[in-house]
Order: structure tokens, then C-alpha cells, then sequence
């Protein structure tokens, strides 16, 4: 059974079986819809999340990545204070693991170990920024969470990663990591790790910290900018050309939205803290507004920080969808994408 929330009507039906859980359910609902999805966890989705002292792996994060070719979504991600730990979801089997802390983890009262947008995937190379340090950690998705050692060089053009790791396969051979930082006040730099060493790309304005930084592969752009209180928006091009863009109407970042890419349009979505779903059009440069999520998607009071808080994506091309993990119930949720 599907539970799918629309813009006319929430109604349920029954899905004939065809394809993984994922793509059952995904395809049962329509441009613009909302539905929850049940999935196996080790005991609860709730203590999946839980890293103890009230926390979750997921606060202060928004992103989760997809492996298109194991089907495989990766998060790593800690609690303030708290433990930091990876967890993944297979496709095939509709199922989520916790692998446990990651090897050079060191508990240390009261330290911030959050996961940001931090995770990214090149290949079945899992990239993991350490919050607030310049480390870049690195582990071989297939061999579970054993395999983590660090990518040999670390940027230096600021002083620790409290915005965005990204892939963008299109920008040079084999691709380019980028790192998108807040510097200070309205001010920020975008760095780019190419073939063995680090470059600046260029230094927009943006807020100091929990900027955000997100590959469109329909549109081969990458979205970047936001932070705290910071609304400016900017897009990358493959040949490193950075171009702003209309500010979205209110500030977005981290805690301010839960951001991601519509897997069908191309498009920046922020979902805000005001509980209002704003999509970037590319082409107009405009901002506009989509169906809202079901009442059980906002963190509520969990958090202080916001009604987004804790809530982390993963948008699925090959399924035209977005899967949400939220704090609040805690429940999973889809999107499915739109043109």
C-alpha cells in the first residue's frame, strides 16, 4: 500500500509488484507528489538515526548520496557531541544497514561532528569532508566501512569545511571535486580538487558557513551558495565560468532548507524553513513554489534551529524521485520530480 499526498487529494492504492520497492512506489505516484515509503531497518528508522544524548546522525545535514551503479544511497554524518556514523540503503533488497563509526573516529565531548552536505560519490569512492578540519576522508563503498583513508592533499585556501563537498564529472577529465566554503561575512571561495592538487576557482559572496553545493546532472551545472543568512545563489559551469543567479526569496542553507536537485527538471529545490517548497527555474531565472510536503515532514520543536533541521535528501534519476529521510516520526518520504 502506497500513501501518496497530491496537490488535489491524498488517497491510497495498491501498487501491482514490478521492479524493487523503490521503483514500485515510485512510479505509483505522480509530477509533484508526496508519499511515504516503508523500507527495513536494523531494529527502527529511529535508532538508525540515533547517536545518542537525544541526537541524530542527520542534524545538521541535508544530503545524502546516490551509487546509481550498486543502487545504493551513502550518509555519513554525526550528532553534536555525539557519535558519527555511516548508514546505507540497497535498493535490491529495500533495506538500510548501520555500519558504525568510521575507523578515525574519535568521540570528544561537546566537539560538532556534523555531516553537512560533506558526502559525495566518485565511482564506489565514498568522499566524506571532516567538519571543521580540511580532511577529506575516502572509503571503497565495497568494502563496507573498514576501507576509510584520506585523499593525500588538503585544500588551504580556508580553515575548516562547514559547507558543501561536490562531484561534477563534467569539469576536466575525470571529473573535478569541489568544495564550497563560507569564509566569513558575505564572503566565501570554491575550490576545486583536480588530478593531485587544489585550485581557487573564484570567491562569491555567500553566507560563512552551511552553504550548500549541488551537482545537476540534467542541467550539468553546479547550484551553490546560501549559508547563514545568506539568500544569493550561484551556478558553476564545466568550464569553471561562475554566474549569479536571482536570489531566492528567503535565506537558505543547511538549517535555513533542505536543498536538492529534481531529478527530472535539473532544477535547485529548497524546501524552507517557512514550509514552503521554492524550485529554481534555470531558464527563467526565476524562483517559484510546489507542492508541499505531508505535515509530518517538519522537524517541529526537535530542534531549535528550524523546521527543516535534520531532514537530509537523496535525489534517484533512474526512478524520477527524491527520498527524504525526516527526524520528526521519524518517517521516509518521496518526491516524485517534475519537468
Amino acid at each position: 500500500m502506497v500513501q501518496v499526498y497530491g496537490r488535489h487529494a491524498t488517497r491510497s492504492w495498491t501498487v501491482p509488484p514490478s521492479g524493487s520497492d523503490l521503483e514500485v512506489a515510485a512510479a505509483a505516484i505522480s509530477a509533484g507528489e508526496w508519499a511515504t515509503f516503508t523500507s527495513t531497518y536494523p531494529t527502527t528508522l529511529a535508532a538508525l538515526l540515533d547517536v545518542g544524548g537525544g541526537k541524530r546522525c542527520t542534524e545538521y545535514a541535508d544530503k545524502m548520496v546516490w551509487d546509481a551503479s550498486l543502487k545504493k544511497i551513502y550518509f555519513t554524518g554525526g550528532g553534536h557531541g555525539q557519535e558519527e556514523k555511516t548508514i546505507v540503503y540497497d535498493d535490491a533488497t529495500n533495506t538500510w544497514e548501520d555500519l558504525g563509526s568510521p575507523p578515525w573516529y574519535t568521540p570528544v565531548e561537546g566537539n560538532a561532528i556534523h555531516g553537512y552536505q560533506h558526502n559525495t560519490l566518485i565511482g564506489t569512492t565514498h568522499y566524506y569532508g571532516q567538519f571543521a578540519s580540511r580532511i577529506i576522508h575516502t572509503r571503497d563503498v565495497t568494502q563496507g566501512n573498514s576501507s576509510w583513508s584520506v585523499l593525500g592533499s588538503e585544500p588551504n585556501q580556508f580553515s575548516g569545511l562547514t559547507g558543501a563537498v561536490e562531484y561534477f564529472p563534467s569539469y576536466g577529465a575525470g571529473g573535478s571535486l569541489i568544495v564550497v566554503q563560507g569564509t566569513g561575512a558575505d564572503a566565501g571561495t570554491l575550490v576545486r580538487w583536480f588530478d593531485s592538487g587544489w585550485s581557487e576557482v573564484a570567491t562569491p559572496a555567500m553566507g560563512a558557513y552551511h552553504n550548500i553545493g549541488l551537482y545537476s546532472p540534467a542541467r550539468d551545472l553546479m547550484f551553490f551558495g546560501g549559508g547563514a543568512n545568506s539568500a544569493k545563489l550561484y551556478t558553476l559551469s564545466n568550464a569553471g565560468s561562475v554566474v549569479a543567479r536571482a536570489a531566492c526569496p528567503v535565506n537558505f542553507g543547511i538549517i535555513d532548507s533542505c536543498n536538492f536537485i529534481d531529478p527530472v527538471s535539473g532544477d535547485l529545490v529548497a524546501i524552507t524553513g517557512d514550509q514552503t517548497v521554492r524550485v529554481f527555474d534555470q531558464d527563467a531565472n526565476t524562483w517559484g513554489t510546489d507542492t508541499a510536503p505531508p505535515a509530518g515532514f517538519w522537524s517541529d520543536t526537535i530542534y531549535a534551529e528550524g523546521e527543516v533541521m535534520g531532514n537530509v535528501a537523496c535525489s534517484i534519476p533512474e526512478y524520477d524521485v527524491t527520498l527524504f529521510l525526516t527526524i520528526a516520526g521519524p518517517t521516509a518520504y518521496l518526491r516524485k520530480g517534475r519537468a
